[in-house]
């Protein structure tokens, strides 16, 4: 067997090895995936299509043989994978509404909602409402607990 055929068969193998893997994360986090895309994109059916990118990505291979914890890897693949979907989306739509409040009140809910179910960063947030970052950041926590209580 020449050096062509080794690794063939190797990356045959190697095929073989991923799925097998990759369902078995499903198994496992699929749920909990399926629930963070969904908090970003609540159509079912663009949800769904996002889940199956989740769970085909390449990125989740390179993630299998680290330290970190892998639902924490799912989830940082499963909001990309749902802000990249429904940033291609509002592209399409060319009539996006303001995101941010006129009326300049900012509870702790509509914060994380900008910064993780839309994916603006606190830079914007900031420039926009006229808090400051370590206050947005606290908003984030405090709705985190009162969301963790419930």
């Amino acid at each position: 067997m020449n050096e062509f055929d080794r690794s063939n068969g190797n990356g045959a193998l190697r095929q073989q090895q991923t799925p097998v893997d990759q369902r078995a994360l499903y198994d496992r986090f699929g749920a909990m995936a399926y629930g963070v895309i969904l908090q970003i994109l609540p159509q079912t059916h663009l949800a769904q299509e996002a889940l199956l990118q989740v769970f085909t990505s390449t990125q989740l291979a390179s993630f299998s043989n680290t330290t970190v914890n892998p639902a924490i890897s799912i989830i940082r693949v499963a909001r990309s994978k749902a802000l990249e979907l429904k940033g291609r989306l509002m592209e399409r739509d060319t009539a996006c509404q303001e995101p941010f409040s006129s009326t300049g009140s900012y509870s702790p809910e509509s914060v994380f909602d900008l910064s993780f179910r839309q994916g603006y960063s606190f830079e914007v947030i900031s420039e926009q409402s006229g808090l400051s970052k370590p206050e947005l950041l606290k908003a984030v926590r405090d709705f985190i607990h009162v969301f963790r209580r419930s």
